[in-house]
Parts: C-alpha cells; structure tokens; sequence
C-alpha cells in the first residue's frame, strides 16, 4: 500500500504555508476575540451563516509517535474534544452533514463532525475511549486491502465490528489506497475508469459485507485516499453516487461541491488550540462559481483561480486574501463583493499545494475556502 506519510520536501512546503496562513490568521484574530460569548453578544439570538453547516475534522493517527505527519498526540486530541465540549459544539455524524448539504437544510451554529482515515489501531486503542466517553459519533474511512492484508498498524474487521457496535460509522478510502486519478503508462481512459470502478466497488462490497449497517451506502461516502481528485475523477464519484471528501480546509456549506467536500487535516505539528479554535468556528465561503475545477495541472505555472461567490458584505470582501506557499494574493475583484481572481507568483511545487482564501467575518469568526492544486503523480 502507498505510504500515507509525506515526503520531506513536500512536508518542509506544506508545512510553510499553512504555518503563514495560521501565523496570519492568528494575528488578525487577536484584535477579535474569538470567545463564544463576545460572539454571541454581537449576533441575534440564533442567529447564524445560512451558507454554512458544518466542519469536518480528519485525522489519521492518535498517539503514534512515529509517524508525526499523520498522527496527534493523544494531549492533542483530549485537548480537542475538551475545546468542543467546553464551547458547546453540537456533534453530528458526518452522514448528518451530507443529509443537510442534499436537503440544504441548515445545522446549528458550531457543527462539527469527527473523520479518521485508513482504519489504523491507535483510533480504537487511543480516540475510541475518549470519544464513546461522550458519547460522541465518529466515523471512519477504511482503506480494505490494508485491513485485508493485517498490515502492520491497522484494525481488523473484528475490531471495526466492535467500534461499530459503539455507534461508529464507516467510509470507503478505497481497496487500494493508491493516487486515484493517476493512469497507469499506457493505460488508456476507459481501462483507468474500469480500473478505478472496480477498486471502489470491491472496497465498498467488502466494507458492507463485514460492516453491514455501519457502513454509509445511501448516499455512500468516499474519501480519496491522500485528499486526491481529478476532475475525471469526480465525474466518476458521481457516476458510482458518491458523496465524496478531499483533505483541503475549509467549513461545508449550501454551496460546498458534494464530490470535493473540504475537511481540516490534523497532525502533530499544527493541531495547536489556537489553530483548531480558528477552524471549528470558521464558516464557509459561500462559493457558488470556481474557475478552473480540476487541481491537477499539466503547467507547473501556478493558476489563474477564478471564484463566484454570494455577495458578501463590503467590509468582509474588502478585507479577503489567499495564502500560498508563504505568498499573500490579493483579489483582484471583476466584480466587488462578488467575483475575483487569484494567481500565485511561485511554480507549482511537485505533489500537493494549496490556495486557501479567507476573510474576517466581523465577529472573530473567519471564512474560509481551499482550492487544491497537484502537480505530478501524487501519492506523496
């Protein structure tokens, strides 16, 4: 199975800028506190983001030491769900999210739903506790070959079967765990759809035969492994009736594109409070229009990101920026308040990056939008 860890290049990149676009953010939230109630003092009485229902949070690993890149410590987390449990987050699970984006119905105020990807050991041994102490929904993203195989860290079906009668819920992260939208050399367009269609529709086959009710199949849900998607891809997902999640950043809302739904990734080295405060209070940018869809790009020219979006108030649109690779773009607005374009100065780097688009609300709260972009095979 393609390793889930980053190489230390990419890692050292990533790591750059999404510490710049904290670093930022952090900043400007310090002349707005962002205590729930100075927040609530300045709204109505339930008053809240019609275009925003949830963040979704993604983890892999809890308390793995080893692999920082893909694991919290286990202080992290505690200190996670102490933070929601504190301020009154309301818990959903992540089928309740999709349940509201299909029917465009709004969630309360500060929802938040729980994700891991792979199935590894520590999500039972270590996040399971804490989470069925509160008895708090979760649900998992099961890459089955790893499981299949007993790889080194990973659950067994048993194991899920006794998460699942605990109230989890499962995913399909695919059979192979492999860069989805890769072809293989030589591999023409309809042997990769047919290839790709049956990697997902084993996992899923398999996953319900062991998981049974557990596991969501109406609409089923998928997460591409490594947060990986073309817009191939995606016509695929939609074709087989996914409802499907990346691992770019971002708050769901009305708006937000059922076959690349935004999650907030967390690790080690960037899963300090202050940063998870900003993001499970962040609120959708209401997008509702983006040039170009698809993140992989032949050009290492970085792109030209056009987005559309519900009028948002002069203050906010005024006060907007996209982060990338340590640059801050400034819009250039086609039309005020409602349409701008983005491009950063840099190339492209090889793998994974990111525009990520944010804008004080006026509250302490952010919007908050990601784009991702890919440069080359993935899998990194």
């Amino acid at each position: 199975m393609a390793s889930t860890q980053a190489s230390t290049s990419t890692s050292d990149r990533r790591g750059r800028w999404l510490a710049a676009v904290t670093a930022g953010l952090l900043a400007a939230a310090a002349l707005v506190p962002m205590a729930r109630a100075q927040d609530e003092a300045q709204a109505e009485p339930g008053s809240v983001a019609p275009e925003t229902l949830a963040s979704v949070l993604m983890y892999h690993r809890v308390g793995n030491p080893d692999y920082p890149g893909t694991s919290v410590t286990r202080e992290q987390f505690q200190a996670h769900l102490d933070y929601l449990d504190d301020n009154d987050f309301n818990i959903v699970p992540l089928g309740r999210v999709v349940e509201a984006l299909q029917t465009r119905e709004p969630l309360p105020d500060r929802t938040v739903a729980i994700t891991f990807d792979d199935a590894y050991r520590s999500v039972r041994e270590v996040a399971h506790p804490m989470l069925a102490a509160r008895d708090w929904p979760y649900t998992v993203f099961v890459a089955t070959e790893g499981v299949n195989a007993g790889y080194d860290g990973y659950l067994d079906w048993d194991q899920l079967r006794e998460m699942a009668s605990d109230g989890a819920r499962f995913g399909n992260h695919s059979r192979s765990h492999a860069p989805l939208f890769v072809r293989d050399d030589d591999e023409t367009r309809p042997q990769w759809r047919a290839r790709i269609e049956d990697d997902l529709t084993a996992a899923q086959q398999r996953l319900a035969e062991e998981l049974g009710d557990a596991l969501y199949q109406s609409p089923p849900l998928l997460a591409y492994p490594y947060g990986e998607y073309s817009l191939e891809l995606m016509d695929l997902a939609a074709e087989m009736g996914f409802v499907a999640f990346g691992q770019q950043s971002g708050a769901i809302g009305i708006h937000s594109n059922s076959l690349a739904l935004p999650r907030y990734p967390m690790n080690e080295r960037f899963a300090g409070l202050e940063g998870f405060a900003l993001k499970v209070n962040s609120r959708a940018l209401p997008v509702v229009d983006q040039q170009p869809l698809d993140p992989v790009r032949a050009s290492v020219q970085a792109p030209r990101l056009t987005l559309t979006l519900d009028p948002l108030p002069e203050q906010t649109s005024a006060q907007l920026a996209c982060y990338y690779q340590g640059e801050r773009l400034l819009p250039e607005w086609l039309e005020e308040g409602v349409r701008f374009a983005v491009r950063g100065d840099t190339d492209l780097p090889l793998g994974r990056s990111r525009y990520n688009c944010t804008a004080p609300d006026g509250s302490g709260r952010y919007y908050w939008f990601s784009q991702l972009w890919i440069q080359g095979r993935g899998g990194t």
